[in-house]
């Protein structure tokens, strides 16, 4: 039973990605393709990162006779990747699971749920763990040798730590879970704890190169700081040095805590998914009864929804935070930024060009509209009998990524009128071209959602982080706004007015943004009826 429930799981987490699950007939072999291309781009990508950053470490600290601190920060690394991206996944699987009732009341033994979950969990933490590991023993390999044996502690160490990672993982989840489980709004508050994890991540990669210098810098100092932790020196002295007694330690300490987590998870699983914790008290206040129109009603609806799921304020919202971060940041660092880009040729109407160009891919990450139809799920039912015409439906979910995004976006815009005080024509166009292109994207999002739905997803995650819909509304709408772009920044730019061509590309927006609207008021009534 553990190994079925582990397939299915796999096998759900694919077909939740790729969506071949909401079609009857049978997945095409391209579809097959473009998921594999995907992969092995984001793979890439995360490699080449990694790459550089061990490449800029390896040479110096060989040099210094430091190789086992190199692998030490190879594990320290591998270790704090693992943790991000697998704590909130760890929460939701393994504490607030959506079927966790459905399973319990099957012929399951409780013991095969943790483990099938688990599992997934341990597999996910390598896939990370590899895209950190294989870069860093490549950069290593070209900057010095490594013996046998330690070639065979790093395959190893490779293979036990996720077990460490999994372990803190769990820890945390739980404490998060207990600390948000009577919140009165604890998607709210476990929205504001993933943020603070992605704000740590994006500070450390903007800072790395300062952080580079440093360690290549005081590389004895750190490594006399890290030698009195011994699980971090056995790391680094099993690879670097092909000692196997630290190896043995190293691997008795993994193995051991994440057995002891199994133990008391496997004690306690069942009280930890059955009970209930009960939600923050409410006290009552006698109000009058509001009656709304049935346009507010809907679009209440969909905001009630984003209020209620964590990852899909977070996933689909994250583009908000840039696009906010980045007005504030022009504010606060307005001459600084002008020098920059005065260095570069870009001021006034050309700046203002720009930025709204660099705005359009920004707001091309806002995806509220791409997994909307989705998170219907098994509930549609309620949404198609509900006595409205079909295409007010959609338009509410239209109309509550344009109550969140439009604000957002015009700020931005206002920001950059601020900022770079470009001409009347730049600064129209400036202000008009984000909102045409917000308007496209949230269309281009529900046309990708009703043409590719995962209505049959277990956690909202499937829907909303792995529906072919989001990547194909992402790339899309990255697609038209580089299309945008590019023309201006390599061919038209000494040619052309900027003000011009931000309002040309306005205008084609708009025309774009009318068709698709048309669009989803004929052919997209009909594909939701369908479902």
């Amino acid at each position: 039973m553990l190994k079925t429930l582990l397939k299915i799981r796999l096998a759900s987490f694919y077909a939740g990605f790729t969506g071949m699950q909401s079609r009857k007939k049978k997945p095409s072999a391209g579809r097959g393709v473009l998921f594999a291309l995907l992969m092995v781009y984001c793979a890439g990508a995360f490699g080449l990162m990694f790459f550089g950053f061990f490449s800029s470490l390896a040479e110096p600290f060989y040099g210094a006779g430091l190789a086992w601190l190199y692998f030490s920060f190879l594990g320290l690394t591998a270790f704090a990747l693992m943790f991000v991206g697998s704590v909130f996944t760890t929460k939701a699987q393994l504490f607030e699971a959506k079927d966790n009732e459905l399973l319990l009341s099957m012929p399951i033994r409780p013991g095969d749920i943790l483990g099938s979950r688990m599992a997934a969990l341990l597999l996910m933490n390598l896939v990370f763990e590899l895209l950190c590991a294989v870069p860093a023993a490549i950069a290593w390999l070209q900057a010095a040798p490594l013996s046998a044996a330690g070639w065979f502690s790093l395959v190893v160490i490779v293979l036990v730590l996720p077990l460490l990672a999994q372990a803190f993982s769990c820890l945390v989840a739980w404490l998060v879970s207990l600390m948000t489980a009577r919140v009165r709004n604890k998607s709210l508050m476990t929205t504001l704890f993933s943020l603070a994890f992605l704000g740590a991540y994006f500070y450390f990669f903007s800072q790395v190169n300062t952080y580079i210098t440093q360690l290549v810098a005081s590389g004895s100092a750190i490594a006399g700081r890290l030698g009195a932790v011994a699980p971090v020196y056995w790391l680094g002295d099993s690879v670097a040095n092909g000692n196997l007694i630290s190896l043995a330690l190293l691997a008795a300490v993994c193995l051991g805590v994440f057995a002891l987590l199994c133990w008391l998870l496997a004690r306690s699983f069942l009280r930890i998914v059955t009970t209930k914790r009960g939600f923050a008290r409410i006290k009552y206040e006698e109000k009058t009864l509001r009656v709304s129109s049935r346009r507010s009603a809907l679009l209440g609806r969909e905001f009630a929804r984003l209020g209620s799921s964590p990852g899909y304020m977070l996933n689909s919202g994250l583009g908000l935070v840039f696009i906010v971060g980045g007005a504030a940041a022009m504010l606060i660092k307005r001459a600084e930024l002008l020098t920059a880009l005065a260095q570069l040729g870009f001021a006034g109407d050309r700046a203002a060009a720009l930025l709204a160009l660099a705005l359009c891919m920004t707001a091309g990450l806002v995806l509220f509209t791409a997994p909307s139809v989705s998170l219907e799920g098994k509930s549609l039912w309620i949404a198609r009998s509900m006595p409205v015409p079909t295409r007010e439906v959609l338009r509410a979910k239209q109309n509550m990524n344009l109550w969140l995004t439009l604000p957002c976006v015009l700020f931005c815009s206002l920001a950059g009128l601020f900022v770079f005080r470009p001409g009347p024509a730049a600064a129209a166009g400036l202000v008009l071209l984000p909102a045409a292109f917000t308007v496209l994207s949230g269309n281009i999002g529900l046309i990708a959602n009703l043409r590719h739905p995962n209505l049959s997803w277990i956690n909202e995650t499937q829907a909303v982080k792995q529906g072919m819909s989001v990547l194909l509304s992402m790339l899309v709408n990255w697609g038209l706004a580089l299309a945008a772009g590019l023309p201006y920044l390599l061919l038209l730019e000494s040619r052309m007015d900027g003000g011009l061509y931000l309002l040309l590309c306005t205008a084609v927006t708009a025309l774009a943004a009318l068709l698709t609207e048309r669009w989803l008021g004929r052919r997209g009534v009909l594909l939701f009826e369908s479902l």
